[in-house]
């Protein structure tokens, strides 16, 4: 029965009270009353009970779960996982770079329910309202959590994302060409020192990653908004472009396993995933320091306004910080975790390798990307040209 019909049926049946009290005598008049009130009252809080049970009703929750995410940045074990415990089904769609992924939402993309930007991406879509707020009382594995990443800077609190994953730009190489581990980001950027691996080396197809890296080498930070900087780093880069194969994002650890690379920019655990195909990959952090990063699971402001997309988000959220889940997750993509709780499931191997989890010192040299603001507008120009010439 629906609220209106409930509702009549208590007019109704107070009017027949009533009409009963009208009807009697002073004494049993005030029994009847006393019949009217309990009527009354147990109506109500049937009324209560269904409008609780329609609410429910109404979050018809969908069975398919949409996901927006980096290639090869999940155990598709899990996504089988999820389906099975929970009746729904991840649909994965993949992009390149967290400027392709901002396009797409800005371009009016919908659909999309959980997305996994970087640090950086995460303030600049909260501030363009892409995102939504993470209801903390459905996640049950924020206790999980190591502190060191609970209260990031471009998200405080984590008021709209959970963290993923953390790691490194560097270096990827193959031990085969190197007596000693290429550790100076000079071994790309300087173009004598390229000239050796004419067309076998790739850079990121990633405007603040490439950019970036150029910048620390230079000495400068990877935040800068100095156009000259930016113009010197735009320099170097092009210096060494007639020597790279490619801007690659999203294959270069496959193009290092079979030759076609042989000093690659790129991720720490995706180099590291090559690794357990060929042991003479490796990666290293250059010694002028590099880029950390953390991707975060965070809800799109489309799903956050559907009721039910919103709890399957959280659900998936929730069980991807699962301990068991976060550790099989990370024994599979070779990255470092930030769920405290996983760490005795983790891959000892993957614990100990100080290119994944590094010591205190290399940790020092490593810096965060921030929202440039509106300088992004000049990295963009900047990125072009490199693009162009």
């Amino acid at each position: 029965m629906n609220k209106s019909s409930k509702l009549v049926m208590v007019a109704a049946m107070i009017v027949m009270a009533l009409f009963a009290v009208g009807c009697t005598s002073t004494d049993d008049g005030d029994v009847a009353e006393e019949v009217v009130e309990d009527v009354a009252e147990d109506v109500a809080e049937d009324v209560v009970e269904d409008a609780d049970e329609d609410e429910d009703e109404d979050i018809d929750a969908p069975t398919s779960l949409n996901l927006y995410n980096w290639s090869e940045y999940i155990d598709p074990e899990l996504l089988v996982k999820f389906e099975e415990e929970t009746g729904i089904k991840i649909v994965e769609d993949t992009f390149g770079s967290n400027e392709d992924l901002l396009g797409k939402l800005q371009g009016g993309a919908t659909g999309y329910d959980v997305i996994v930007p970087s640090d950086y991406m995460v303030d600049i879509m909260i501030q363009e309202g892409l995102l939504a707020e993470l209801d903390h009382s459905q996640l049950t594995t924020l206790g999980d959590l190591d502190p060191t990443w609970t209260d990031p800077p471009f998200d405080p609190g984590m008021g709209h994302c959970m963290p993923y994953f953390w790691g490194t730009t560097g270096i990827g190489f193959n031990w085969n060409d190197w007596d000693e581990a290429p550790d100076s980001w000079a071994y790309i950027f300087d173009p004598e020192l390229a000239a050796e691996f004419d067309g076998q080396i790739s850079f990121l197809d990633d405007m603040r990653e490439t950019i970036g890296a150029a910048l620390i080498y230079l000495g400068y930070s990877l935040n800068t908004v100095d156009e000259a900087e930016l113009q010197e780093a735009k320099d170097v880069i092009l210096a060494v472009k007639p020597y790279l194969s490619s801007f690659d994002s999203d294959n270069f650890e496959d193009t290092l396993l079979t030759g076609e690379t042989r000093l690659v920019m790129g991720w720490s655990g995706d180099i590291f995933t090559a690794q357990l195909e060929d042991e003479n990959i490796d990666y290293i952090i250059p010694d002028e320091g590099a880029a950390k990063w953390m991707d975060n699971l965070c809800i799109t402001a489309d799903a956050g306004a559907d009721p039910g997309r919103y709890a399957n988000a959280h659900l998936f959220i929730d069980f991807m910080n699962r301990p068991d889940i976060a550790a099989q997750n990370t024994n599979w993509v070779w990255y470092g975790s930030p769920n405290k709780s996983a760490e005795s499931m983790i891959n000892p191997e993957i614990l100990s390798y100080p290119a994944i989890y590094p010591d205190a010192e290399t940790f020092a040299k490593l810096e965060w990307f921030v929202n440039v603001g509106d300088s992004t507008e000049l990295y963009s120009r900047i990125w072009t040209e490199i693009s162009t010439e």
